[in-house]
């Protein structure tokens, strides 16, 4: 079973002290079946550019480093390590990386659903007054 979370850390040393203590060998290769992705400090605000493409204000980065995980879980009901429970974050959709894995994906989508309701309102009902026959 595969598991995506999103986690941010207060520095790289942080996050670097995290993934390896999932397991790396002595060439820092790691020995986990896990995918890991380091996204570093990421966009929070886009740049703006002029007419001429010259930016004229810079992308503000995050003060957080982030890094994406697909945990590869054995266990069919099994959990992501809650070792990095603290770290771990929401964004609506799939924030600025996915790992393209539909049913990984689709879990993330219904978790942060739950944890987050308000990100995700019910849509109003349509009104039949509209519909002209």
């Amino acid at each position: 079973m595969k598991i995506f979370r999103k986690y941010e850390f207060g520095s790289q040393s942080a996050a670097t002290t995290k993934i390896n203590a999932l397991g790396v060998d002595e060439d820092g290769v790691p020995t986990h079946r896990h995918s890991v992705v380091r996204l570093g400090h990421i966009v929070t605000t886009q740049p703006t550019y002029d007419a001429d493409g010259n930016v004229d204000t810079p992308a503000v980065l995050s003060d957080n480093y982030h890094v994406d995980v697909l945990w590869h879980i054995e266990e069919e009901d099994g959990v992501p390590e809650a070792s990095w429970d603290a770290q771990m974050i929401w964004c609506k959709g799939v924030g600025v990386h996915s790992f393209g894995c539909s049913s990984a994906q689709a879990e993330y989508d219904l978790k942060c659903r739950e944890v987050n309701p308000d990100w995700f309102p019910t849509p109003a009902p349509e009104s039949t007054d509209d519909i002209v026959e």
